[in-house]
C-alpha cells in the first residue's frame, strides 16, 4: 500500500495535499515541473493557466502558491480524484472542472492561455506489466497511455496549441525514456522553442515549449 494511502496526506514543494485511493500519488519529480512553469511564467501578469489532467492538483496549486495573481483551472476525469482535487483547491482560488483532456480543447476558447502544463498517463502497456507492489495500487486511469504512451501527448501537441496566446507555454511531465518521441510530437505540430529539464535523479523530465 503506499503510504501516501495510509496517511493520507503528502507534501509538494512547500504545501500539503489531500491524496488517496484513487489518486495519483504527488512526486518530487513533479516539483520540477512546477518549477519549470513557474520559471515560463515570471514575466507574466495575471497568466491564465490550464493544468490538464490535474489528479491531486498539485502542479496547479504550485503555480497558483507561487504565483498569487495567476487563474488556474484544474482539469480532471476520473470520478475517483474528483473529490481529493475538490477537496485541495477549495478555499484556494483554482478552479476544478470534471471533463476528458481528448475532447476538452473543444470547450476552450482560443488565444486565452498563457501555460498550459499536465503531468498525463504516459506508461506504456508493457510498463504497466511491471510496476513496483506499490504503484501497482495507484489508479491505472492515471498511469496508462496506450501501448506506446503517447497517447495524451499526441492530443496535447495537435490540439491544444490554439487555446494558447501568441507565444504561450507548454509544460509537460515525461517518462525518463520519453524526451525524443515528446519533442518530436511537439516540433511535427509546429511548437517551438523545446527543451527538456532533468529532474532530481538526473532523468529527462520535463519538457516545454511555445506557441509561435
Amino acid at each position: 500500500e503506499p503510504l501516501q494511502y495510509l496517511l493520507g496526506e503528502w507534501d509538494f514543494m512547500d504545501f500539503t495535499l489531500k491524496v488517496g485511493r484513487g489518486v495519483l500519488c504527488p512526486r518530487a519529480d513533479s516539483e520540477v515541473v512546477c518549477e519549470a512553469a513557474i520559471e515560463l511564467l515570471k514575466d507574466a501578469e495575471a497568466p491564465v493557466v490550464y493544468d490538464l489532467c490535474a489528479g491531486t492538483g498539485c502542479l496547479g496549486l504550485g503555480i497558483a502558491r507561487h504565483l498569487p495573481g495567476a487563474a488556474v483551472t484544474c482539469v480532471e476525469k476520473s470520478a475517483d480524484a474528483w473529490p481529493y482535487l475538490t477537496a485541495n483547491v477549495a478555499g484556494t482560488g483554482v478552479q476544478a472542472v470534471q471533463d476528458d483532456i481528448l475532447t476538452y480543447y473543444n470547450r476552450l476558447p482560443s488565444g486565452g492561455a498563457d501555460l498550459i502544463i499536465s503531468n498525463p498517463p504516459y506508461l506504456t502497456a508493457a510498463e504497466m506489466e511491471q510496476l513496483q507492489p506499490e504503484v501497482a495500487q495507484e489508479p491505472a486511469m492515471a498511469l496508462e497511455a496506450g501501448e506506446d504512451g503517447l497517447v495524451f501527448y499526441r492530443a496535447i501537441a495537435e490540439h491544444y496549441q490554439k487555446a494558447l496566446r501568441p507565444g504561450g507555454a507548454l509544460a509537460l511531465e515525461i517518462g525518463w525514456q520519453q524526451r525524443e518521441a515528446v519533442t518530436a510530437l511537439l516540433a511535427a505540430n509546429g511548437w517551438t522553442e523545446i527543451v527538456c529539464r532533468k529532474d532530481f535523479g538526473g532523468n529527462d523530465r520535463c519538457v516545454m515549449a511555445r506557441k509561435q
